[in-house]
Parts: C-alpha cells; sequence; structure tokens
C-alpha cells in the first residue's frame, strides 16, 4: 500500500473551503457524506499534481486540544453520521436506536491512539472488548469500517479517518491526517492509497523536501494506527514536524477520553489505597475518592454533593482502613439527633454509581493544572468523560440534579462529558444553553442509526415556547418528521417512555 503526505495549498480569502470544518453549518449530526468520504481511497495522482507543504501555524493560544466531532462513517449501525460534542453532550434514544454503538465508535478511537494493535484495540487483549469485538464492528454485510474524528487546537482544526478491514486481517487499509489552513480550507497532510495484496506494511509516501515532489518513502505497520507511528517513522525535518506536531495533537485528544461504566457489585470491597486512578468499572472508587479527600474543599463538595442525592443529611464522608492500609468508603448521615458510618458494602447502587461519577469529574485536572501541562507540551488534550446510562439507578429527580453537578464542574473544569440518558426528567433539568449539545439518536426504518441535534427537530421553538421539554413528552407535541406515529409522542418513542 502507498501513501501521499502533502499539503495543498492555500485557497484564496474568501473562497469555499473544499472541506467543511465542525464549526460550518454543513457539519451536522445527521448524515451528512461529502463528495469523497475522507475515508475513502483514491486513485494515485501524478506528481506533478503534489502542491507544496505549508507548515502548521504557531499557537497562539494555550488551549488544550480539544474533541469537536466523531464521525461515524460506516460503523455498525451507523453510514455518515456525525457526533458533535460540546462541554455537556446528552445522547438521547430509545433502547437499540445506537446510542451504545456511537460510545463504541469513540472509544475504538480512544484505544487505537494509545497505539495498540488494532485486533488487541477492538477484541480486547489489553483491555476492555468493545461490544462485539472487530467482527462486531463493520455495518450488516461489510468487511470493514470507517471513522474519523476532528479535534481543535490553539492554530484551528486537525483532523483524523481510518478505515480498518476485519476480514480476513484486522489491519489499517486507508488513513487520512488533515489539518485546516490560514483560511479554513483543508491541507491533507497524510493519505494512503488502496492497499496491495496480503502486505502487512503500509508504504507512505511524504514531500519530505517541500518541494511538490513525494521523494520520500516510509513504511508503516498495518496492524497500528499509522498516527501512533508518524513520530518514529518521520524525521524532524519542518514538513515531518508539522506532521508530527497535527498527529500528536489528535493522538492527544482521543488518549484524554475517560470511559466509565461503574459495576456497583464490585464497589463494595477494600482496595489498596494507593490504586487512587479510577478505573472503567469503578471497582476502586474507595481508593480514589480517599486521594480526593485529601483536599478540604474536595472533601466538602463531595459531601455537598451527597446530601443533593440522599434522603438523610449526609455530615461526612471518609474511608476506613484494614491493617494492610487497603480502604472502603463510608459516609456518615445524621437521622435525628444520631449519626451512623454507613461502609460501601451497605450503600445503594444507585449512592456508588453517583461517587464514582463524581469522582471522575474531580480526578479530572483543573483548568490550572492543564495550563501548566501546556507550558511544557504542545500537544495535551482536554478530558472527555464518557458515562452510559446516566441516570442508572437513580430517581428521576437525583438524576436532574447530577445532571446540574456535572454541568457545574464542566464549565469549573476543562473537562467535557458525553452520557447517554433515557429521562424525560433530565431534559428539564436542562437549561437553554443545554439545548444545542443535546443529540437524539433513533433508528430509521432500514436498520440506520441516525444522529440529530434536538434543537433541529420540527417544533422545537414552538415546544420549548409553550413549556418544558418533559411536558412536551407526556403531551405528545413533538412527533417524527420521517414516520407518523398512530400513538404516544416522539419523545416518549425515542426515550422509551412510550
Amino acid at each position: 500500500m502507498t501513501a501521499r503526505w502533502s499539503c495543498p495549498p492555500a485557497t484564496a480569502p474568501g473562497s469555499r473551503p473544499p472541506w467543511p470544518t465542525a464549526s460550518s453549518p454543513s457539519a451536522s449530526c445527521g448524515a451528512r457524506p461529502p463528495a469523497r468520504s475522507a475515508c475513502t481511497p483514491t486513485a494515485p495522482r501524478s506528481s506533478s499534481s503534489w502542491p507544496r507543504v505549508v507548515p502548521l501555524a504557531p499557537v497562539n493560544t494555550l488551549e488544550p486540544t480539544t474533541i469537536e466531532e466523531i464521525r461515524l462513517t460506516r460503523f455498525k449501525t451507523f453510514r455518515g453520521a456525525v457526533l458533535p460534542l460540546g462541554p455537556l453532550t446528552l445522547l438521547v434514544g430509545r433502547n437499540g436506536s445506537g446510542k451504545s454503538n456511537a460510545l463504541d465508535g469513540l472509544a475504538v478511537l480512544s484505544r487505537l491512539a494509545g497505539g495498540v494493535d488494532v485486533r488487541d484495540a477492538l477484541d480486547g487483549r489489553d483491555g476492555p472488548q468493545i461490544r462485539g469485538g472487530a467482527l462486531g464492528a463493520p455495518p450488516f454485510g461489510e468487511s470493514s469500517f470507517a471513522l474519523g474524528v476532528t479535534v481543535r487546537t490553539g492554530a484551528g482544526l486537525v483532523g483524523l479517518d481510518v478505515t480498518i478491514e476485519t476480514a480476513p486481517h484486522v489491519q489499517v487499509v486507508a488513513e487520512t491526517l488533515w489539518r485546516t489552513g490560514p483560511g479554513g480550507e483543508r491541507l491533507v497532510l497524510f493519505e494512503t492509497d488502496p492497499p496491495r495484496g496480503d502486505s502487512a506494511d503500509i508504504d507512505a509516501r511524504w514531500d519530505e523536501s517541500g518541494g511538490g515532489e513525494p521523494d520520500r518513502v516510509v513504511s508503516f505497520r498495518a496492524n497500528r494506527l499509522l498516527a501512533s507511528q508518524v513520530l518514529a517513522r518521520l524525521p524532524s525535518t519542518t514538513t515531518g514536524r508539522t506532521a508530527h506536531l497535527a498527529a500528536a495533537q489528535v493522538l492527544a485528544a482521543l488518549g484524554s477520553v475517560f470511559v466509565l461504566d461503574p459495576v456497583p457489585h464490585q464497589m463494595r470491597q477494600y482496595v489498596p489505597r494507593r490504586d487512587r486512578v479510577l478505573r472503567r468499572n469503578a471497582d476502586n472508587v474507595s481508593a480514589a475518592v480517599a486521594g480526593l479527600l485529601e483536599d478540604p474543599a474536595t472533601r466538602s463538595r463531595l459531601v455537598e454533593a451527597l446530601n443533593t442525592l440522599n434522603e438523610q443529611d449526609v455530615v461526612d464522608i471518609g474511608v476506613s482502613a484494614s491493617q494492610l492500609d487497603d480502604v472502603m468508603l463510608t459516609v456518615v448521615e445524621r437521622a435525628g439527633p444520631h449519626t451512623q458510618e454507613l461502609s460501601a458494602r451497605l450503600a445503594s447502587d444507585g449512592t456508588l454509581r453517583f461517587l464514582a461519577v463524581l469522582a471522575a469529574l474531580l480526578e479530572a485536572p483543573s483548568s490550572e493544572g492543564t495550563l501548566e501541562a501546556m507550558a511544557s507540551d504542545d500537544a495535551v488534550g482536554q478530558t472527555t468523560l464518557v458515562i452510559e446510562e446516566l441516570e442508572n439507578g437513580l430517581h428521576a429527580s437525583q438524576a436532574a440534579a447530577v445532571v446540574g453537578l456535572i454541568r457545574e464542574e464542566v464549565h469549573a473544569r476543562r473537562i467535557r462529558t458525553l452520557a447517554t440518558i433515557h429521562s424525560p426528567a433530565i431534559l428539564d433539568a436542562l437549561t437553554g444553553e443545554d439545548h444545542p449539545d443535546v443529540v437524539v439518536c433513533q433508528r430509521q426504518p432500514d436498520g440506520a442509526s441516525t444522529l440529530t441535534r434536538l434543537v433541529d427537530l420540527p417544533g422545537y421553538f414552538r415546544i420549548v415556547a409553550a413549556g418544558s421539554l418533559g411536558r412536551a413528552a407526556e403531551q405528545d407535541r413533538l412527533r417524527s418528521p420521517t414516520r407518523p406515529l398512530s400513538s404516544g409522542s416522539y419523545l416518549d418513542e425515542l426515550l422509551g417512555a412510550g
């Protein structure tokens, strides 16, 4: 397989960019297949058509790289769908609509960004398995899948699109790395040609001299994301450093994704105090909280948050320690004139899940910590916390309180949150500023999943003007534009409430 490294010349001021940016009107949540997908290989160009490489503009603002959108080009039930990410993105839809598939797409990209083998990233040899593994990732009847991501940096947008074959071999068969120029135009830094034979390598051509000719061939391994190999494979020339930085920025953003899927029954055991970095299943939440309690302000924040959830007054939160310095969460409650200490073994599933979410939020770097990291690193990713079924185990009113707490932490820290929800009560807890980041997932009659912003649904402004979204779900005042419903409302169907 051969690949091309180049940057096309900048377009004239005011001309239309050849690729939509994440902030452009064309970057909507629904399917928006371009004339040629970024993940679709093209026929090789003649060397005379290679344009001169334009180095990245200097970064003049201290901003972490932030994930702007995930492209589900061809993945499981999705085709040509785009999931935009804001500070607090809520993915709404009933069971089977494809919400979990969208989260899986982000999880795949995050694992690939770590430089792991493609098969391991999908089948879970070195970590949690993606649901369905490698064979479950392509759309039904196909043997490959395609995903993409756009991240925002201090100098513009950087994007990565990748196509992965799952049969007969599990390997990368196409990959594109691009960035936007000063005028918003798309500048391709790296693009592969169709694979050749059964080779396990990818030969990448790039314009090392910047003179417009592909004069250097570099071999990459096809069993890993090519962007994760750029630093080791390309020299530190001016054009090489352009690719180095762009790849590092994408990998930093994807590497800062943390998928939280708490399993309450695994959170009720003693764990070593030093095991304080929260894991995906939150089985070490006691150690994570023990570390957070060392800061008095964070301790007060945890107690305050628990009081919004509990029926009883929470006086304090702490840990009990064994002789081997293993720890278990404890909560001190006041019931009338008496106080009692409850361990994690007696806590409800909802309380433990709530503490896991809080620990993940408070464990994320603060704004000051992120800026300090950026002072010594050009590519620092903004934490993206992913939570499936946010309200699981919680009363509707408590779930709404959780959303409020998440909103506060999102604004107080450099962190983004993506969560799936079912409860109409959570929609009522949102402010108008939150609505653009609510994305509705639904399944079409042909089996394809689609993503649509809440504010793009028909009748949205009329419904908001008339009252709450929760009441709209109960009063049947919002319907699908694609198919009539004989009974029940559109939001009720989407949320599984009907």
